[in-house]
Formats: structure tokens, sequence, C-alpha cells
């Protein structure tokens, strides 16, 4: 009877481990991912540095030689839906016109994420 008790127990823990695992197991990404929009009086460079499960987010704007920059903190979270396509949900702290909280559409490449419509390139 305690043989079996201890062997229970010990197949629960194993069960216990496991699920912890997998659900640990979320997707993470780290680097610096940056797109631009170069136009002749003005230029738009918005970066995403992850680290973990936290998002920088610095944007650069330039508009006949005047440059002002902003950087926004937040958190982010990837998910893969049932029909197999990712997303993406960033939490800022504060948030601006073009950078704002919310769930878009993700996709991952060798050297690119996809965030919504727009592509970022990895920088480092």
């Amino acid at each position: 009877m305690k043989k079996t008790f201890v062997r229970v127990l010990a197949l629960a823990l194993v069960v216990v481990m496991m699920v912890c695992t997998l659900a640990s197991c979320a997707k993470k990404l780290s680097g610096t991912y940056e797109a631009e929009i170069d136009a002749v009086v003005l230029k738009y460079t918005a970066s995403y540095t992850f680290s973990g499960s936290k998002v920088s987010v610095e944007k650069k704007t330039t508009v006949l030689g005047t440059v002002e920059t902003k950087t926004l903190d937040g958190t982010y979270k990837i998910a893969e839906n049932s029909d197999g396509t990712m997303e993406i949900t960033l939490t800022f702290e504060t948030e601006d016109d073009q950078v704002k909280s919310g769930t878009f559409t993700f996709e991952e490449g060798e050297d690119y994420i996809k965030i919504g419509v727009v592509k970022y390139t990895l920088v480092k």
C-alpha cells in the first residue's frame, strides 16, 4: 500500500512538472527590430527592442532636419491561434498616435518580424 502511494505521488509530481514546463514555453523575442519610412521632408524610424517579456519602442521623427525622439516601454505576449496564425499583444505604460497597446497579427522570419502590416528588420 505504501509503495503504491509513493509511486502515484511520484507520477503526479512528474505530470505537474511537465505541465509547468510546457506552460512556460511561450514564444519570446530578443534583439532590436527596425522599420523606416523615408520621404522627401520626413523620415520616421520605429525600433522595437525585445528582452524577456519586455519591449521598448524608440520612435524617431525627422522633419526638415529637426529630430524628435520618444521612447515607450511595455510588455508583450505572443500566442498561437487555433488556426495556426500568431498574434502579439503589446501593452504600453503610455501611448501616442503611432504606438498603441493592442493585439496584432504577428509573423517571424529569420531576420525580421511583422507586426500588423509593418515589417521590422533585425538590426542587432
